[in-house]
């Protein structure tokens, strides 16, 4: 589980807690930008994604919504430097993350352009993906297959076909499309639509 006193130590810090600085006053931080608003939906789906997680993944899991806690007050205040490094590296992940899942419509979204959006090297984008589950590339084709998936069996967007909805997250080829959806789901796109129209494979996923 995450080190809460640690993490205590990190929030005094940030918020200037210092020997001969005195108390930043009291106001409420911003929630619409930054760290606060990866925090709220975070935690709003917490107890959703523990009900299948196991205890390592659980510990990691409190340790991100730690880390973006801590972050809030050395964001507003400009003390980010004050924080531990391993938490200035999972707040990092975090926004990475999210810029991930607003930008898989974007056919260009690579390690390269995420890592300049956040002012970071291809390299050090790299190592804050080694200790998670799979590297950055394949992140971002795990989860735009994860949306093609969802909207081929969704019959509200029956009318849409396999190519625009292949081009609709981010896949420029329909065959390199077809290839990577067979792999990861055991099905062809077409299958999966079919499986979907006959209620054979609803609420199910690749």
């Amino acid at each position: 589980m995450p080190d809460d006193g640690a993490a205590a130590g990190a929030y005094r810090a940030a918020a200037g807690r210092r020997p001969g600085r005195p108390r930043p006053p009291a106001e409420p931080l911003p929630t619409a930008t930054g760290s606060a608003a990866l925090l709220a939906p975070y935690l709003t789906g917490l107890p959703d994604a523990a009900r299948s997680c196991g205890p390592a993944e659980l510990a990691r899991l409190g340790s991100v919504a730690v880390d973006l806690a801590a972050s809030l007050p050395a964001a507003r205040l400009g003390e980010q430097d004050a924080l531990p490094v391993e938490t200035r590296k999972a707040a990092l992940l975090a926004r990475i993350n999210a810029f991930i899942d607003h930008n898989l419509a974007d056919p260009w979204l690579r390690p390269a352009a995420i890592a300049a959006h956040h002012h970071i090297s291809v390299r050090t984008l790299h190592t804050l993906f080694r200790n998670a589950p799979e590297p950055v590339a394949a992140t971002v084709r795990r989860r735009r297959l994860q949306r093609s998936h969802a909207d081929l069996t969704d019959p509200a967007l029956r009318h849409r076909t396999i190519g625009e909805t292949a081009a609709r997250w981010g896949f420029r080829n329909p065959a390199d499309f077809n290839r990577a959806f067979r792999a990861a789901c055991g099905v062809s796109p077409s299958e999966a639509r079919e499986r979907a129209q006959n209620a054979k494979d609803l609420g199910t996923g690749c």
